[in-house]
Formats: structure tokens, C-alpha cells, sequence
């Protein structure tokens, strides 16, 4: 794991009180799901809820310190133990090593922030992602562990006198680059269709007297110039989110107002991931608090 030194500072004393009490609980609940694992399934329930307690533990003593992120995985784990006890998920020791590999994980993690790493929970996400996959959850992705406030609205500066936007029209332009570029595997190609996909929203950046949804696509329209700059690759969240972009497209075009805070999130995630680009980007990161928040290698 590595840390950025633009991150927030973060108080060690609160948690190096407890650090203790959560590592122990979450290697005796390891512990009792490893042994849950090489039983007979008449044994595992009473073991599966020794890691159930001993995991509740460690959740009650992370309640007393501030450590962003890591609620979401033991949130996750104690659904799989639950799945588990359910028999709706095979308790063995491939269907647990996800739940163990992320005890060992929120532990070592906790390790670091004493030892004044930064927080970035968004390390975390490759056991996260792992969890998710267990649970079969439809939505999995990296910015869930990140805290963003998506009710406030950024400072931004706008265009006075601008009509109401097309959207019709912006989702006709929009809809005509995004298949060539979920094709395309050229990556000169891919920023020539992404660049056209920036100026087919840009309407909506620029518009509209709701500050917060004016942000959002301000959000929207930073994260699409930051893929046509070269600066994010097309992964296959960049591409969710273009196809997510589309739909609420359609939408606006059939007269749906609102914008799901998920996609404002998923921007964010990438314009903090990107660390450099416009000055868009730049501004959205501070005044979003971003710097730092996302590391390079999060997958």
C-alpha cells in the first residue's frame, strides 16, 4: 500500500488506543471462519458465529475512531458471514479466503495510519472489490470508499445569459461518439471520440441556475476533458460512467429531471484519481477537499 503526502492529517491517538483490540478481534474472527471452513456444515454455524461476535468487536471499536472507508468492508464481510450461516454461500476455504485476506487487510491498514501514512481508504479496494464479487453486489466500484459530501456545490464559476440547454441534441451528439469510442482500442482514437463526447455535455456545464446540478455536470463534463487529454486511461469504469452519462441523457431528453449521486461520485473519484488536467479539475479537487484522497495504483 502507499500514501500521498497531499492527504489530510490524521489524528493516530483515537485509534492507537483500541489498534490493539481491533487486531485481536479480527484475528480470532479469521480464526473461527478459517475453522468454520474445514467443518462439517453441522458444525460451522456455531463457529460462524464466534467470527460474527468477534467481528462486531472490531466494528464497535472502529465506531470510536474516525477511520473513513473501512465501515463499508466490515459491512461487507459480516453480510458474507451471514450468507455463510444462510448456506446460501458455500462455507470453504475458497468462498472465506475474501472475508480473511480483508480482516488481514483492514489490519495492516490500521497499522499504517498509526505509523502516519495518510488516509486513503481507497487502498482498501481491491479486498473491497473482492467482498462484492463474493456477495454478487451490481455496483462495485472504487469511489464508494471515498467521503464526498455530493449535496454541496462547488464555487464554480458560470456563463451568464446561457439558454437552457438542448438535451436532445447534446444526447444526439453524445450518443454518435460513444459507441466509436467503447469500440475503439486506438488510443489517439479513444481521445479524439472522448474529446466529443466532453463538448457534447458541455452545454451542460455551463448552463442551468441549480448550482448543485450545474456542478455535477461541471463534474461530468472535467472527467470526459480529463479521458480526451490522455490524463485517464478508458478502463472499464471510465466507460460505466460514459454509459452512465447516456442514460441520464435519455433521460433529461424525456423531460426526468435529477442526476443520481452516484455518477457525481464516480467524477469526483476520477478527477481526484487524475491528480493533474484543466483547470476545471484543479478546481473541483479543492474545493471538493480531493488532494491526495485517491492513489495511483488503487486497483
Amino acid at each position: 500500500m502507499t500514501s500521498s503526502q497531499h492527504a489530510p492529517a490524521f489524528d493516530t491517538g483515537p485509534l492507537s488506543w483500541v489498534i490493539g483490540e481491533i487486531r485481536g478481534a479480527l484475528e480470532r474472527a479469521s480464526a473461527a471462519l478459517n475453522d468454520a471452513a474445514t467443518r462439517a456444515s453441522e458444525a460451522q454455524p456455531t463457529l460462524l458465529l464466534h467470527a460474527k461476535t468477534h467481528l462486531h468487536q472490531a466494528h464497535g471499536a472502529l465506531q470510536m475512531v474516525d477511520v473513513e472507508g473501512v465501515g463499508l468492508l466490515t459491512a461487507a464481510a459480516e453480510r458474507a458471514l451471514d450468507r455463510f450461516k444462510e448456506r446460501s454461500l458455500d462455507c470453504s476455504a475458497d468462498s472465506v479466503k475474501a472475508v480473511r485476506e480483508a480482516f488481514g487487510a483492514i489490519g495492516e491498514y490500521l497499522d499504517e495510519l498509526v505509523a502516519g501514512s495518510a488516509p486513503q481508504p481507497v487502498r482498501l479496494f481491491p479486498y473491497y472489490r473482492a467482498l462484492q464479487e463474493l456477495l454478487g453486489a451490481e455496483r462495485i466500484h472504487p469511489s464508494d470508499l471515498l467521503n464526498i459530501d455530493t449535496a454541496r456545490s462547488a464555487e464554480l464559476p458560470r456563463s451568464d445569459g446561457e439558454a437552457a440547454p438542448d438535451y436532445a441534441a447534446c444526447r444526439a451528439m453524445f450518443e454518435k461518439s460513444l459507441l466509436p469510442y467503447l469500440k475503439s482500442t486506438d488510443a489517439e482514437a479513444q481521445r479524439l471520440h472522448a474529446g466529443a463526447l466532453a463538448a457534447a455535455i458541455a452545454p451542460l456545464a455551463h448552463s442551468g441556475t441549480d448550482a448543485q446540478a450545474r456542478t455535477a455536470w461541471r463534474a461530468l463534463h472535467a472527467f470526459a476533458t480529463l479521458v480526451a487529454d490522455g490524463v485517464l486511461a478508458a478502463d472499464l469504469y471510465v466507460k460505466q460512467l460514459f454509459g452512465q452519462i447516456n442514460l441520464q441523457l435519455r433521460r433529461l431528453s424525456q423531460g426526468q429531471a435529477g442526476l443520481p449521486d452516484t455518477m457525481l461520485r464516480d467524477a469526483l473519484f476520477f478527477i481526484a484519481a487524475a491528480r493533474e488536467g484543466g483547470d476545471e479539475a484543479a478546481l473541483l479537487r479543492r474545493a471538493f477537499g480531493l488532494e491526495g484522497a485517491v492513489p495511483a495504483n488503487y486497483t
